[in-house]
């Protein structure tokens, strides 16, 4: 990267960090509140915990299959 100022640099790792940061806190946010619905739920036996354990799974794998195939 020579050529650019190095202030102007910093500033874009410094914005670029921001962002990501930002991206993470989302999703992770965005998964803890599926999570917290499981876990509020007023489940009456084991299986349907499993059972919501299970679905919550495969939201998840669902996204990672999509974020692989788009490339990201």
């Amino acid at each position: 990267m020579e050529g650019l100022d190095p202030k102007i640099l910093q500033k874009l790792k410094e914005k670029v960090q921001r962002e990501l940061a930002q991206r993470e806190r989302e999703c992770i946010e965005f998964w803890l509140s599926e999570i917290t619905k499981i876990y509020q739920k007023n489940h009456k036996t084991l299986e349907e915990l499993k059972s919501d354990l299970r679905l919550f799974m495969d939201k998840m794998k669902n996204r990672l299959d999509i974020l692989k195939t788009k490339g990201y």
